[in-house]
């Protein structure tokens, strides 16, 4: 640590290839100014780990609050009490930054930021209320409040609050050099895993979570196969319900057709090898997997429940959950036509413009 480096911890469920996980590496590694810690709970996985070591996070792991909850606490509060930090800024579910923004409030930490990734549906009214009650010491105890757009705002700070400008929008920024479209990367993925150069690749990057909607996405490309059988599924990603995935798809016959390539430290390349790109997920905050397929040229295509802000390009088209086979006629309609990838260079979710937004809440505000 450089002297006098303004110090920020950041706090993480864990370290796996979320989304939360990728906005806090595109932001703070180009902060060179800023000292940052990382607390995170669960098991990491190692490429996405190296990735954070590479940037100069000192990564710190805790108890998990499930199975230590005494543990856990203790460990979050010792740390902000003893690490001087000028700013904690906690990605949890917004109604978990509470305990973490109370914390850090003891501790004594000038600078108290709860972010919200999410725009959480609720159905059950009890969950509404204890999420409305939880949203009290979530405004108490934090000094900056953020979230990733309009709909994760509302859903995580009321939308009076948003209204009368309370609320920081600070969009899942990426670098579009990163993600343009490379002829050579579709090569070389495509040869490495065996799709052939004529194949109609239909592409997914997300955790095997069930607000991801895997078992939706394998009914659409079984759906499509039906007409195009030298089509091929690349899905990216890893997590817990992937061996039930792996197994609906071997039961409709599909193995040879779906290709799993899990958790990858670069998906970049991936994007290139793709042809469509289909995103049915139950909930999102944005959906930044989706910003990086735009920029790449691809087709999208998306659920109802993505917020508006995610289309950047006019090749974004949204279909509710509930026909497989609309969805599986857009999908032909892009096949038809498919033809040049241009990628697109959106201003509003460029890292490059954006970061410095967030680098001015740690430093001066």
């Amino acid at each position: 640590m450089k002297e006098n480096q303004v110090k920020v911890c950041q706090v993480l469920h864990g370290i796996v290839g979320g989304g939360s996980e990728q906005v806090v590496l595109n932001y703070c590694s180009r902060m060179s100014d800023i000292h940052f810690d990382l607390l995170y709970q669960y098991e990491p996985n190692l490429q996405i780990l190296e990735r954070f070591n590479e940037a100069g996070f000192n990564c710190i792991q805790i108890p998990d609050k499930v199975h230590h909850p005494i543990k856990h606490l203790w460990s979050i509060f010792r740390i902000f009490r003893n690490g001087h930090y000028a700013v904690v800024h906690s990605h949890l579910d917004w109604f978990l930054n509470a305990y973490v923004m109370l914390f850090a409030w003891l501790a004594g930490v000038p600078k108290r930021i709860a972010h919200h990734h999410q725009a959480y549906h609720l159905t059950n009214p009890l969950m509404k209320l204890l999420c409305a009650m939880l949203r009290i010491p979530n405004k108490v105890f934090s000094t900056h409040w953020l979230a990733c757009g309009k709909d994760a705002a509302e859903n995580g700070w009321g939308k009076r609050t948003v209204a009368n400008g309370k609320v920081t929008i600070l969009p899942n920024a990426i670098d579009p050099e990163r993600f343009k479209f490379d002829e050579v990367a579709r090569k070389r993925i495509r040869e490495q895993y065996g799709i052939a150069e004529d194949d109609f690749v239909m592409g997914h990057v997300g955790r095997f979570f069930s607000q991801k909607n895997h078992t939706f996405l394998v009914d659409i490309f079984a759906e499509l196969c039906k007409g195009h059988p030298n089509s091929k599924l690349l899905m990216l990603g890893d997590g817990p319900l992937q061996k039930e995935i792996r197994q609906k798809v071997e039961s409709l016959g599909l193995s040879n057709k779906v290709v799993f390539v899990g958790l990858q430290k670069d998906p970049a390349p991936f994007y290139s090898a793709m042809d469509v790109f289909c995103f049915p997920s139950l909930w999102e905050g944005l959906g930044i997997v989706l910003v990086e397929a735009q920029c790449s040229g691809l087709p999208c295509i998306s659920s109802l429940a993505i917020p508006d802000e995610a289309k950047v390009s006019e090749n974004f088209y949204q279909i509710g959950c509930g026909c497989i086979g609309e969805w599986a006629k857009k999908i032909n309609d892009i096949f038809e036509r498919r033809g040049k990838r241009n990628s697109i260079v959106p201003l509003e979710y460029d890292i490059r413009e954006l970061y410095g937004r967030l680098e001015n809440i740690y430093l001066n505000s």
